[in-house]
């Protein structure tokens, strides 16, 4: 029964960290006390020994935020020390020194959930915020915050920005019911560009190429613009040839390899090293369909190199492959909590960041 259980938390767990809604977790609860801390921590030998990351200080200590759930990282281009961790229903974190402290922004963005982060290419202290409700930005380093966009429509939430590399002016964000608006004056103004009727996730600038930018769904797989968002494609059908794969858990591309993306989803793991156009399956222990991969990264520095998480029923473990899935190497998690997000340091290969968001056990 406890296993059953604790599935079921499990399987809600899959919604919030796809993208399909918000769960309040609550408080403390003596079953998810016994599976270990969530918040975050950081490997600096490429996984075989982690270390807790979740401090707080202020003027009267240092808080320990191990109790928080970890929604998603965003992270700065311009400075690989800066790491934004949004939550489920706590706001956002912030840490300019690699994840050494956190600090929390002023105003009301200290509570609820948090969708999505963006930074602006040519100012780092210019940052745009999605609580679902409003998009809200800040030029001066989370210290005050300004309304761009707010969302009326109920059970329509803003989902994901997207900040244009290279024309930094040019706002995209995609909303859960499929709307995509723009602003071409850094939010000051919005249009919707498209009316897509399916429900969206994520919408990702590509670092790499010119104006490209990949649109996520839930369920309809991976769509893509060569145009900067002015139309899209869908690559639904060069996934076709393996099952569930549309289903979204995760989508990665390749920070230094042009053209290379990973596609994690019900299926397993797949990757394209054409933009999308045509994917190959990474071979994994695992039988495709049999676990939840909510954590995956690949090292900027080494193609082959790969890591990610994976959850089968109330069990979750680390792997790793030097040789882009030939062989996996695999060892055990700090914490018996889900883990919900992987990250590698872009300059320092060598360490990696794992978050973790609590299983309630009912």
């Amino acid at each position: 029964m406890k296993k059953t259980l604790l599935y079921v938390g499990l399987l809600s767990l899959v919604f919030l960290l796809t993208g399909a809604g918000c769960i309040s977790f609550g408080g403390g609860n003596k079953q998810t006390e016994q599976l270990g801390p969530a918040g975050m921590f950081m490997s600096v030998d490429k996984g075989e020994n982690w270390k807790q990351i979740s401090l707080l200080p202020s003027s009267t200590g240092v808080k320990n935020i191990s109790t928080v759930d970890v929604y998603k990282i965003f992270t700065d281009p311009q400075d690989p020390a800066a790491l934004y961790w949004a939550t489920p229903d706590n706001g956002f974190f912030y840490s300019y020194d690699e994840g050494a402290s956190w600090q929390q922004p002023e105003g009301d963005l200290k509570k609820g959930p948090i969708y999505s982060i963006a930074v602006d290419p040519e100012n780092k202290c210019g940052i745009f915020v999605s609580n679902g409700g409003k998009i809200l930005h800040s030029d001066d380093c989370n210290r005050s915050w300004t309304e761009l966009y707010i969302e009326s429509r109920p059970n329509v939430r803003i989902a994901s920005i997207a900040i244009n590399p290279t024309v930094s002016n040019q706002i995209l964000a995609a909303l859960n019911n499929g709307d995509i608006i723009q602003s071409l004056d850094s939010g000051k103004s919005w249009h919707t560009l498209h009316r897509l009727k399916i429900e969206l996730v994520e919408i990702v600038p590509d670092m790499l190429q010119k104006d490209i930018f990949y649109l996520v769904t839930k369920k309809d797989g991976l769509m893509r613009s060569k145009d900067a968002g002015d139309n899209w494609v869908s690559l639904k059908d060069t996934m076709k040839d393996y099952s569930k794969a549309n289903e979204f858990r995760r989508f990665v591309a390749h920070p230094k390899v042009p053209g290379r993306l990973y596609w994690i989803s019900t299926f397993g793991i797949l990757f394209s090293s054409d933009s999308g156009d045509s994917w190959n399956s990474i071979n994994l222990i695992t039988p495709p369909g049999s676990t939840h991969i909510f954590g995956f990264y690949v090292s900027p520095k080494k193609v082959d190199e790969i890591y990610y998480t994976a959850t089968i029923s109330n069990r979750s473990t680390f792997y790793k492959s030097v040789d882009g899935g030939q062989n996996w190497i695999t060892s055990k998690l700090p914490s018996n909590q889900l883990p919900s997000v992987l990250y590698m340091h872009p300059e320092k290969d060598d360490v990696l960041y794992l978050g973790f968001t609590k299983i309630v056990q009912k």
